[in-house]
This record gives structure tokens, sequence and C-alpha cells, in this order.
């Protein structure tokens, strides 16, 4: 399985590479909002982990994206912001899940298993 991590932070790209690559899964990082429709046609991620507050296009303007351009991928949103409107605009807009950060590690890799799980 792969992952596309879209995180600003280089520190917070790395500590979930680790993370995910310690439990199996294939991952590619960008530190760009505008590099994520480009790294889902030559990576083909599984699955998305996306940080919503970015420089340039955030995290909302790429799942905005995600949407238009019919790709159907879970999308798991992790954030610093804990207002709640922020969970909610998230799953309006199609996020799997949200967490925020700092998250659960453990919580982090079961919302990814259940995501890329094959519906029964």
């Amino acid at each position: 399985m792969k992952v596309l991590i879209v995180d600003d932070s280089t520190v917070n790209n790395i500590l979930l590479e680790n993370l995910l690559q310690n439990h199996g899964y294939e991952t590619h990082s960008v530190l760009e909002g505008s590099e994520v429709m480009k790294s889902i046609d030559t990576f083909s991620p599984d699955l998305i982990i996306l940080d919503l507050m970015m420089p340039g296009l955030s995290g909302f303007d790429i799942l905005k994206q995600i949407n238009n351009n019919s790709i159907k991928l879970p999308v798991i949103v992790i954030t610093a912001y804990t207002d709640a409107s922020y969970a909610k605009k998230s799953k309006e807009l199609g996020a799997f899940a949200h967490f925020t950060k700092p998250f659960n590690h453990q919580s982090l890799i079961n919302s990814v298993k259940k995501a890329t799980s094959p519906v029964s």
C-alpha cells in the first residue's frame, strides 16, 4: 500500500514516513500543495495524509481539487488546529478521518488500515 504525505513541515513528513514505513507502507511526501495532483499521477497512492494549513494551496483547496477531478482516494487530515469547524469542513469535503496534532500514532495507523481495507 502506498501513502502520499502532504505537509509543509519536513519534520512532520519524516515522522509520518518513518511511522508508516515501520508498518509496511510505501510512502512519498511533498512539501507543497501544488505538488499533490502530479504526485497522485506519478506515485499512484492508495491513501493521502494531508495537512490543512500550508502556504499556497491549503488542505481544503486540495480536497476540493480531488473532488473536482473525481479522484476516489481516502484522505486523512492531520492539523494543528483544534477548532471543531476544521474537522467538520474536512468531513464535508470528503476526508475519511481527521486528527489533531499531536496525534496518537496507533490511532492513525488503525485509521490508515481501515481506510485502505477492501470493502466487504
